[in-house]
């Protein structure tokens, strides 16, 4: 059982336990942490500012006002470049933070066992386990994908009718999308957690993903985005300075920018990470009595 109540809370949690304990497990091991993210998303992201920089200078490195006073609908020769370049980030971006959050959840998960607060043996299990989350997210991607572009046809058609069609697609249509958004967000965040603690292959880890999820698919759905809406305000507010600073530094101000955005990387990312992994163990010990079965293991030891 890769739990011991160390660090990780094995009792039913709240919303209120989940990000609070979120963010006392990213305190416990945030030197760590922040080395995983530097290793894994800082080179991308200075990269992406860089090449941004020459291919669209308007968009990076001219600090808060040049963001503010940006016009993202004026067109720019530039705007292919942009769209390949922040199409590739984005996917490499994708790839990389699954990569810096199972490393985290490994972290976590050896902390909570007793072990030292060590970098290379959680991201080498994060590189081990990286194949059957990224297929699995993957298969979640295009399953959402679909279910997205059916809602979208079920709405131009219902708002075809008059009067009738436009209320049904504010009342009932709209909520339910943003609902789904949510709620496919949720159940992606969960593949993480499942495939290091787990270690199976990649249909079993969405398996069990979808399983987990579905045990309280509104109250994870809810947690998630709070926790996202946390974490996203204070990233925001770990940013501005650098910001403020790359709009006065007489060079160098996508470098100042990419700094920032990392900042704001290595709140987020264990953050968010912490707390998924909390809503798995705590679907775990609602439904499979995983605090008893530790309780009963520490108890037959002595």
């Amino acid at each position: 059982m890769p739990f011991t109540g160390q660090l990780l809370p094995l009792r039913r949690l709240t919303v209120a336990d989940v990000l609070d304990g979120a963010f006392r497990a990213f305190r416990a091991v945030v030197a760590p942490a922040a080395v995983i993210v530097l290793i894994i998303i800082g080179p991308l992201q200075l990269a992406t500012n860089l090449v941004l920089s020459r291919v669209a200078p308007g968009v990076v490195g001219g600090g808060l006002s040049a963001i503010i006073d940006l016009d993202v609908f004026a067109a720019a020769p530039a705007d292919n470049a942009l769209v390949l370049t922040n199409l590739v980030s984005g996917l490499l971006g994708y790839l990389l933070s699954l990569v810096a959050s199972a490393g985290v959840v490994a972290l976590l998960l050896a902390v909570d066992r007793g072990e030292q607060r060590q970098v290379t043996g959680p991201l080498g299990l994060a590189f081990r386990v990286l194949l059957p989350t990224l297929i699995a997210s993957f298969l979640l991607g295009l399953l959402g994908i679909a279910i997205a572009v059916a809602v979208a046809i079920g709405s131009v058609v219902l708002l075809v009718i008059p009067i009738l069609g436009v209320i049904a697609f504010v009342l009932v249509v709209l909520p339910v999308y943003l609902l789904g958004i949510a709620s496919f967000v949720a159940l992606i965040s969960l593949v993480v957690p499942v495939a290091v603690v787990e270690r199976r292959g990649p249909l079993a880890t969405l398996g069990r993903a979808v399983r987990v999820f579905t045990r309280q698919p509104l109250r994870i759905a809810w947690i998630t985005l709070l926790v996202g809406v946390v974490t996203l305000i204070l990233a925001l507010a770990l940013q501005l300075p650098f910001l403020l600073l790359s709009e006065v530094a007489p060079t160098g101000g996508w470098a100042i920018e990419a700094l920032g955005e990392t900042a704001g990387q290595i709140l987020t990312v264990p953050v968010s990470a912490a707390a998924a992994l909390l809503v798995y163990l705590d679907v775990r010990v609602r439904w499979e009595a995983v605090d008893l079965r530790n309780r009963a293991r520490t108890v037959a030891q002595r």
